[in-house]
């Protein structure tokens, strides 16, 4: 079951090209995630806003464990920080995405049929 923690903005004010923030999908080994959860706790303003579990993924050589898909919020400018801190804490994820935050609440907006 995945889920969703949203972290509230804390309501300072910041120079416009600071409050530009950017969601990266990653993919990597469940064992992986809380060192990533950590690493980040480092760089300021990113954090792991989802965690969803990849259930239906068949088994392979390569992944015998189960692997999660990571949404992680960035500001624009960390985006290389983010990176280094992904590739020393897991190697072998998988990077995916990257979005813009407008397109990230588009995705996470419930659609209503009708």
């Amino acid at each position: 079951m995945g889920y969703a923690a949203y972290r509230e903005h804390p309501g300072r004010l910041l120079p416009v090209h600071q409050t530009r923030f950017q969601v990266l999908d990653v993919t990597v080994p469940c064992t992986a995630a809380c060192g990533i959860r950590r690493a980040l706790a480092t760089c300021p303003d990113a954090g792991v806003l989802r965690c969803e579990p990849l259930l239906h993924e068949p088994p392979t050589a390569r992944h015998d464990v189960l692997r999660v898909r990571l949404a992680i919020r960035l500001p624009a400018l960390r985006y290389a920080q983010v990176l280094h801190l992904l590739l020393d804490t897991c190697p072998t994820g998988e990077i995916g995405r990257l979005i813009g935050w407008r397109e990230h609440l588009d995705r996470c907006r419930p659609r209503h049929a009708g």
